[in-house]
């Protein structure tokens, strides 16, 4: 389950390798780059950072690889798969050992942050060619864009919403959550109040009864539990949104108004009005293989179009879609995840890589990638194709909140880059866990944890 799309130990290999190779310039003329079949420029294709690895996805990127090579005669694709506990320090060694693939993908955000100095300017390109990017949401392309770089071009968007059991809202009575993303009565306020109504102890009491039994519960109202830190905090609107540090990268907030407020509200919402489960729930959840939504356990989970895959088959109960709701503030942040592929900055035959990379974004093939990879595609010009498509495997749903979503979409990201990506994550991760296992001071754990990313910062820094 693609929960956090973290690589285990990345930051420790990327500290080892850093460094090793040296950027190499951009290359000459496509047709004078060797390696492919019959003279053909080569552009191998480096999957397993993210999805991309299951044996129905490697068949139809063999497929796609050969439709390609049928219609170009100067460039030839080919797929190096690679199991996704290896990837990362596969694709670092063949970096450093000078044989870089050409692209890289499809990577997430947090991807792109691991490795963001493995990974060259695509601005050149997109410049010499005045290439146009207007059919692009202009948010993906603003996930893709950093102050020094351009990592690539959209491919697919995550979008996050309320996946709802309309079984729970209609045994209790309660209108279901609108889906019109312009009504301002959706915010967490009424969030919270449905969710302590949906709710319920072994006695079949609400969290607002008098009689509620806050050590028998057998349903809870929400769920946002498989996200990190950034990105359970990221809807809460402060300045930085999902970056835990300032734009030039130097200074932690950490502890900003807004993200205060977001994790007491966590706390209250597990604690004091019991409407979030705890860790132990959470756990015996993981132990028995199942997740928030499926267990019928949960009215509202929190999630990603990602999820709809492996959450949404053969469910005892009826569901559907509603928006992220207006936070404390009167805006509405659904944080949202994105897929690219990316040209490594080393990587011989790079104009060959930035054709294959136009072509696997183009209107004519965006959707088939998609299909394959489980995303939205980021063009706005086969939106209505894609959604009769995706129509045929959820003909129930309101699909429209979906694509909505994409215009809420949280930047800075919640997995975009900062320095000492993997050291900075798992110290927000390890303070902000302990929410779920026993009531904290929200001020005091953030307060701590900005002590702890600020000297991560300050190290960095030094390094300079």
């Amino acid at each position: 389950m693609r929960r956090l799309r973290r690589l285990l130990g990345i930051a420790i290999i990327v500290g080892l390798l850093s460094g090793c190779a040296a950027p190499m310039a951009p290359t000459g003329d496509i047709a004078s780059q060797p390696g492919g079949a019959e003279g053909r420029t080569k552009v191998t294709i480096f999957v397993g950072m993210g999805t991309g690895t299951d044996p129905d996805q490697i068949k139809a990127q063999e497929e796609l690889a050969a439709k390609f090579n049928s219609s170009h005669e100067r460039i030839e694709v080919e797929f190096l798969i690679v199991p996704h506990e290896q990837a990362g320090e596969r694709f670092l060694a063949m970096t450093a050992g000078g044989n870089a693939p050409q692209l890289v993908g499809p990577n997430g955000v947090s991807t792109v942050a691991q490795f963001f100095d493995s990974w060259a300017d695509v601005t050149t390109f997109i410049e010499a060619e005045n290439f146009d990017t207007s059919d692009f949401y202009g948010p993906a392309v603003e996930l893709n864009h950093y102050p020094d770089k351009t990592v690539g071009l959209p491919l697919g968007l995550f979008p996050s919403f309320i996946f709802y059991n309309k079984d729970m809202f209609d045994a209790a009575g309660i209108d279901y959550p609108t889906h019109d993303y312009n009504d301002p009565s959706w915010n967490l306020d009424k969030l919270r109040d449905i969710a302590m109504e949906l709710t319920l102890d072994v006695n079949g009491n609400n969290a607002k009864s008098p009689d509620f039994d806050a050590s028998k519960i057998v349903q809870w109202g929400f769920d946002d539990s498989w996200t990190d830190a950034r990105g359970f905090l990221t809807r809460f609107g402060a300045p930085n949104v999902g970056r835990p540090t300032t734009e030039d990268y130097k200074t932690a907030v950490v502890n900003s108004e807004e993200w205060v407020y977001g994790l007491d509200w966590l706390n209250r919402a597990v604690w004091e009005d019991h409407f979030v489960p705890d860790a132990t729930v959470q756990q015996e959840r993981d132990a028995a293989g199942v997740d928030p939504f499926g267990s019928n356990q949960v009215a509202m989970f929190y999630s990603h179009t990602w999820f709809m895959a492996e959450g949404l088959v053969d469910l005892p109960f009826e569901y559907d879609f509603a928006p992220a709701p207006f936070n404390q503030k009167g805006q509405r942040i659904a944080r949202i995840h994105a897929d690219t592929f990316t040209i490594p900055k080393n990587a011989h035959n790079q104009e060959a890589a930035w054709e294959v990379l136009k072509w696997l974004t183009a209107p004519e093939q965006i959707v088939d990638v998609c299909l394959i990879y489980g995303c939205i595609p980021a063009r706005r010009s086969v939106e209505m194709e894609f959604s009769k498509r995706l129509a045929e495997h959820y003909p129930n749903v309101d699909l429209d909140v979906i694509f909505a979503a994409i215009d809420y979409l949280d930047n800075p990201n919640h997995e975009s880059f900062v320095p000492e990506w993997g050291r900075i994550n798992d110290v927000l991760n390890n303070n902000f866990s302990a929410v779920y296992l026993g009531p904290i001071d929200a001020q005091a754990v953030l307060d701590r944890t900005n002590q702890e990313v600020q000297q991560i910062l300050d190290e960095y820094w030094a390094r300079q």
